[in-house]
């Protein structure tokens, strides 16, 4: 279920089945610029996942249909084009535990009980890595939007334009280029034939 408003805010999925433990993630992150979608189990998260995109999940080890990994590995198996970053909340301080959340695809995990500003600055690293994503992906779509782009033209080339609206854009640029040309010499006849009437 949505929590808060998510204009201009970036959307956090929290997963955990326990009322209490959603409650202080909530309170936790009420001041901070995030809108909370809240999630009891697995299925629950990984449809408002599909519904949504948050760009964070936050989500514990243990859930009652899906495991904290079990999760990870479904999230980053959605192929969207966007990253989502994933921290794992657990009371689990082995190593092998969390070595094996981290090879699920989680970015980063919190022991329970967590620290309030411990998960905020652990949240601010992961937007940071997301705006960086974000800019990185921006910077990729340009590069291809410039790749299939004539520069003389500005009209898209390769396979995409080949059926799309600029498909004979560079034949109309090359035409009508050429038709200037032929124009501006006929004024140039014109102007000969008023200077030197002898010659035509």
């Amino acid at each position: 279920m949505r929590m808060n408003d998510a204009v201009q805010k970036l959307q956090v999925l929290v997963v955990d089945d326990s009322p209490v433990s959603r409650k202080l993630l909530e309170h936790a992150l009420s001041a901070e610029p995030y809108a909370l979608l809240f999630a009891k189990n697995g299925e629950e998260a990984l449809r408002l996942f599909s519904e949504n995109k948050p760009a964070l999940v936050i989500t514990d080890w243990m859930l009652p249909d899906l495991s904290g990994p079990e999760l990870c590995e479904r999230i980053r198996t959605d192929g969207r084009s966007s990253y989502t970053y994933i921290i794992l909340l657990t009371s689990m301080t082995e190593k092998d535990s969390v070595v094996e959340g981290l090879a699920a695809g989680a970015d980063d995990y919190l022991t329970k009980p967590f620290d309030s500003s411990e998960l905020r600055a652990r949240i601010g690293v992961g937007r940071r890595i997301i705006d960086l994503h974000r800019e990185i992906d921006a910077k990729n779509k340009l590069l291809m939007e410039m790749a299939n782009t004539d520069p003389l033209t500005g009209c898209q080339t390769g396979a995409r334009s080949k059926n799309g609206p600029g498909a004979n854009c560079g034949a109309r640029r090359v035409t009508d280029f050429l038709l200037g040309c032929a124009y501006r010499c006929r004024l140039f006849q014109g102007h000969q034939r008023r200077l030197w009437p002898r010659c035509w």
